[in-house]
C-alpha cells in the first residue's frame, strides 16, 4: 500500500507540471477515511474515431452509422462541446465520477432516453490487437447535485467492456510522457429498450472500473467538455458548473477544484448527450361503421412506455359472465356486413395482420381488461393500429365497434 500511494503521488506531482505550462492547476481536499486518488488531467488534440454499440443485438459497429427509425429522437442534454483535454483517476473500480446537471432544455415532453453518445480515450489494447478493450461503467440519476451526496436514485447503469480501443496496451503515463499514445472515440450508446428518465436535476457517472500498464491510473478515461461554450463563459442553460464530483472509493465524496491560470472557459465536465424520443403524440379515435355493432370498445391511445386501458361495454343481452377478446390490427375499414351465428348482423370494421390479443371474461355489462405495457421502443412511434373486440355469452355472438390510432411517444391530449 505504501508503494501504491507514493506511486500515485508522484504522478499527480509530474502531472501538475504540465498542467501548469497549460495554464491549469489542480488542488483537492481530502476527507478521513478517503480512498487515495491519483486525479489527473491532460491535453489530448488528436483526431477521433466514431463507433455505436446496439444493446439490442449487442453489436459494435464501427465509424458512422445510419439508423432507419419510425421515430425521431431528440437531444434533451448536450455537452459534447470538447475541451482539449482528458481526465483519469484510480483504476480497478476504486473512484467514480459524477458530473451534475439539468435535463430538459429541449422541453421535450417524453423524458424517454433511448440513446447517449459520450467521448472517451483508452490506452488499452483493441479486442481486434488481441487485447482486452476499454472498460467503464456509466450511470445516470435523477435528482442529483452537486456536492452530492452520493446518488441513490439510478435510472440505469451500464457496465460496458470490450470497447474499442488501442493498438496495444499502454498507461495513461505513457500518454502524458510521449512514450506511448491512447485511441479516443465518439461512441453512441443505443438502448434496446427506452428508459424513463424524468427532466430536472441529474447527474451521470463515469466509475474507472479497468487498470492501465502502470497498475494504478485507469486505461479508459472521459473526454472533457467545456462546461458551456469553448468560446465563451455561460451559463450554459443546463445547470452545469465548472465541478465534477469525485467519489473514492464510490460512495465517498471528496472534493477538489480546477483553477485557471489565465482566462479561459471552464472545461470541466465530461462530454455526454442524452437524446430521448422526440415528442409524436398518440391518438386515438372511435369507428363504428355503419352502426351495426353495437356492444361498445373503449380504448385509450397507444403511447410507448405506459400502459393501455381497454375496455368493453355490453349493450346486447350475453347473460352472467361469457368470453370476450381484443383483437388489435393495422387499420380500420368499412368492412362487410357478416350474420353472426346467433342470427344477427355484425359488421368487421378492422383488418391487416395481427399484432395482439387480449382475453378475459365479461361480467354480464363490462369487460375491463388489465392494463396492457407497452414496450418503449422507438421503432412504434407512427405506426398506425386499429382494434376491434369479440363477445358471446348469452346464445349471442357480436362483434364491437373499434378503435384507430396512431402510436405516439406521449399521450397528452384528451381523445375523443
Amino acid at each position: 500500500m505504501a508503494m501504491h500511494m507514493l506511486h500515485a503521488r508522484s504522478l499527480v506531482r509530474m502531472v501538475t507540471t504540465v498542467f501548469v505550462s497549460l495554464g491549469v492547476t489542480a488542488t483537492m481536499s481530502v476527507p478521513a477515511g478517503a480512498q487515495a486518488s491519483s486525479m489527473v488531467y491532460a491535453r489530448y488534440a488528436k483526431p477521433l474515431k466514431s463507433a455505436t454499440l446496439d444493446l439490442a443485438s449487442g453489436t459494435v459497429t464501427r465509424g458512422p452509422i445510419a439508423q432507419e427509425r419510425a421515430g425521431s429522437t431528440i437531444a434533451d442534454f448536450s455537452n459534447l462541446d470538447l475541451g482539449g483535454f482528458v481526465g483519469v483517476d484510480t483504476g480497478n473500480g476504486g473512484c467514480e465520477w459524477i458530473d451534475a446537471a439539468t435535463k430538459g432544455f429541449a422541453n421535450n415532453g417524453s423524458d424517454l432516453m433511448t440513446d447517449v453518445v459520450f467521448v472517451y480515450c483508452s490506452t488499452m489494447a483493441d479486442m481486434a490487437s488481441g487485447g482486452p478493450g476499454g472498460s467503464v461503467m456509466l450511470g445516470f440519476y435523477e435528482g442529483y447535485t452537486a456536492g452530492g451526496p452520493a446518488p441513490t436514485t439510478a435510472v440505469a447503469l451500464f457496465n460496458l467492456t470490450g470497447l474499442p480501443g488501442h493498438t496495444a496496451n499502454s498507461s495513461f503515463l505513457a500518454l502524458i510522457l510521449g512514450s506511448g499514445n491512447a485511441t479516443c472515440t465518439f461512441f453512441n450508446l443505443v438502448f434496446g429498450n427506452c428508459i424513463a428518465f424524468a427532466d430536472g436535476p441529474i447527474g451521470y457517472s463515469w466509475r474507472f472500473v479497468d487498470v492501465g500498464t502502470t497498475g494504478v491510473l485507469a486505461a479508459t478515461f472521459p473526454f472533457l467538455s467545456c462546461v458551456q461554450s469553448c468560446s465563451g463563459f455561460g451559463p450554459d442553460g443546463q445547470g452545469m458548473i465548472d465541478q465534477i464530483d469525485q467519489y473514492c472509493p464510490p460512495g465517498t465524496l471528496r472534493d477538489f477544484t480546477i483553477e485557471t491560470v489565465f482566462p479561459m472557459p471552464p472545461i470541466r465536465s465530461m462530454a455526454m448527450e442524452i437524446r430521448e424520443v422526440a415528442d409524436a403524440e398518440a391518438v386515438a379515435t372511435t369507428w363504428n361503421g355503419e352502426a351495426i355493432n353495437q356492444d361498445t370498445l373503449h380504448a385509450g391511445a397507444i403511447a410507448i412506455g405506459s400502459s393501455w386501458q381497454v375496455d368493453i361495454v355490453l349493450a346486447h343481452a350475453h347473460g352472467a359472465s361469457g368470453p370476450t377478446s381484443v383483437k388489435v390490427r393495422s387499420a380500420c375499414i368499412n368492412g362487410p356486413d357478416l350474420v353472426s351465428p346467433s342470427g344477427h348482423p355484425i359488421e368487421v370494421l378492422t383488418t391487416g395482420p395481427l399484432a395482439l390479443t387480449l382475453s378475459d371474461a365479461h361480467a354480464g355489462s363490462t369487460t375491463s381488461y388489465a392494463p396492457f405495457a407497452v414496450p418503449c421502443d422507438v421503432t412504434l412511434v407512427g405506426v398506425p393500429w386499429a382494434a376491434q373486440g369479440t363477445v358471446l355469452g348469452g346464445g349471442r355472438a357480436d362483434l364491437t365497434s373499434a378503435r384507430c390510432g396512431v402510436v405516439g411517444s406521449i399521450d397528452a391530449v384528451v381523445d375523443p
